[in-house]
């Protein structure tokens, strides 16, 4: 019991973690890989990197899928994507599949401008950081109960 809260407040704080991080250094996208890799013990520099080009619904257009829901795909590839040519490649599919219907379910759309135009100019980054957090507490929850299930524990 004391363990499974201990790694709650963890989560807790990673989320966090990841809101602090959006628009201060990192945009989106770069938000959730950093605030997740890092917060569960792995090396995060490179995935934040792969990471750069699709804040702002890609590249900066707004035109394409919410940033931090790619950071999430990112990490889900980071952690159990292929590393072999032909390796399978069900797990990653299965928990891309399910986050993007946990952001869809939560938010209704995934496209960057859709999303933020529902804002408005002035509550914009404090709804995106909204989301960065969401995304990066359901991802934590997602991860943790896959079939290779991601351990949050303190370091």
């Amino acid at each position: 019991m004391e363990e499974q809260r201990a790694g709650h407040v963890l989560e807790q704080e990673i989320c966090d973690r990841a809101g602090a991080y959006f628009g201060n250094g990192y945009h989106c996208a770069e938000a959730v890989v950093a605030a997740v890799l890092a917060g569960t013990g792995q090396e995060a520099s490179m995935a934040i990197a792969h990471a750069t080009a699709f804040g702002g619904g890609f590249g900066k257009t707004y035109e394409e899928t919410c940033g931090a829901l790619s950071g999430a795909m990112i990490v889900i590839g980071h952690l159990h994507g292929r590393r072999e040519l032909g390796d399978n490649w069900d797990l990653p599919a299965e928990l891309g599949a399910a986050i993007r219907q946990m952001f869809v379910d939560r938010f209704d759309t995934t496209h960057c401008r859709t999303l933020r135009e529902g804002f408005g100019d002035e509550a914009q980054m404090d709804q995106c950081r909204n989301i960065v957090r969401h995304v990066t507490c359901d991802l934590l929850a997602l991860l943790e109960i896959s079939p290779r299930p991601l351990i949050v524990s303190g370091q």
